[in-house]
């Protein structure tokens, strides 16, 4: 039974709203250049670096989650089980939070952000 560090556990569960996090504030922050220059493709230009971060936090949960396979259920006492949970919800929370980046990236795209 190989040993699970928390790092990747801990990784997919905040690696999706840390990058929505940044996403968000990095977009509402260059707001007053993309008027000034009237590019959407600069406001547009944070989405894949943050899917990109969502992506190695789920890379991590996953390789987390595969490791404890044959650790039984997700609700068990045992600590390899509650890693088993970990990684689980962080799949679930870096699924979540790549379709939140993603919907973020439609308004400009739509709709006028300098109105």
């Amino acid at each position: 039974m190989k040993w699970l560090t928390p790092l990747p556990l801990w990784t997919g569960i905040l690696a999706g709203p840390t990058a929505w996090a940044l996403a968000h504030t990095i977009d509402y922050t260059i707001v007053r250049l993309t008027c000034s220059t009237g590019r959407v493709a600069v406001l547009l230009g944070v989405v894949p670096v943050a899917l990109a971060i969502v992506a190695g936090g789920a890379v991590a949960a996953f390789h987390a989650w595969r490791d404890t396979a044959n650790d039984g259920p997700t609700d068990g006492d045992q600590p390899r089980q509650r890693a088993r949970f970990m990684a689980l919800l962080g799949l679930i929370t870096c699924a979540f939070f790549a379709l939140a980046i993603v919907a973020e990236a439609i308004p400009p795209l739509v709709l006028d952000a300098c109105r």
